[in-house]
């Protein structure tokens, strides 16, 4: 297989938060990596990858070309047909595109209940769980439940008790596909924040150009039937991009011209 071709974006330099975890070391390595169901035909095939920690990878191609099948992978929920996948600090937290919150928790419990699970002391929940709702910026909803709150307010919940996870690596699944575009973007901006204060390793799945060119430092693409990684473009300085920017703009135009390129490949 070609090695797919890189392309560099270049944006005024910002500070950022010192990452938590040593950057330049594989979090996630997957060698030769295959997968079909049963005897059908090959889902993904032939996926080498090296993803460094604290690196925020965007997933992106056509629908059904793998890219949920690649996370549950990763995330362990499906096992490879071939080839292995290596996770370097265990288990990887997930957030998929359905909060599903619990709607008898309120915020805070359902953030209890993940730090439950981790082992948390019973005494040390509240608190806990009160801090990582402050770190979204939803502190104030705590005592509420589910019904109570918008749906980019219960992915913020959800997103919360994934960090509750405390694990370095955080699979996120088209988590703001179902958002509209505002608020989308809002939590574009609060996944932003999170992620430089954190230093967690995020791959990030979505079908949305302009969505993987405004959050992704690394965004790969991939064709489909099966799914392989055909191109990669890596943003080489990772400031803050508004998704109306130019430089997003662009970035997504070329993307859109590859993408296209792969549907009207496998269409032929």
């Amino acid at each position: 297989m070609t090695s797919p071709a890189r392309t560099s974006v270049v944006t005024a330099p910002v500070q950022t938060t010192e990452p938590a975890v040593a950057p330049g070391l594989a979090a996630i390595t997957i060698e030769s990596l295959g997968k079909r169901y049963g005897t059908g035909p090959l889902v993904l095939d032939d996926i080498n990858l090296s993803i460094e920690a604290g690196q925020f990878v965007c997933l992106l191609g056509a629908s059904g070309c793998g890219k949920s099948t690649l996370l549950n992978i990763i995330a362990g929920l499906e096992k490879p047909t071939e080839g292995a996948v290596t996770v370097a600090s265990g288990k990887a937290a997930v957030m998929f595109q359905d909060a599903a919150l619990f709607p008898w928790l309120t915020a805070g419990r359902n953030v209890e209940l993940a730090l439950k699970l981790r082992g948390v002391p019973r005494k040390q929940r509240a608190a806990a769980a009160l801090e990582l709702l402050d770190l979204v910026n939803l502190a104030d909803a705590a005592d509420k439940r589910p019904h109570e709150l918008s749906g980019g307010m219960r992915q913020r919940v959800a997103l919360a008790r994934s960090l509750a996870q405390d694990r370095k690596v955080l699979l996120m699944d088209e988590p703001f596909a179902a958002l509209d575009a505002i608020t989308r973007d809002l939590l574009h901006e609060e996944l932003e924040r999170v992620w430089r204060q954190t230093g967690r390793t995020i791959v990030f799945v979505t079908h949305n150009v302009r969505e993987a060119a405004r959050l992704g430092e690394r965004i790969l693409l991939m064709s489909s039937r099966p799914g392989r990684i055909v191109n990669e473009w890596t943003i080489t300085d990772t400031g803050s991009r508004r998704i109306e920017s130019p430089e997003v703009a662009r970035l997504g135009d070329e993307i859109t011209g590859q993408l296209r390129e792969e549907i009207r490949r496998n269409a032929a």
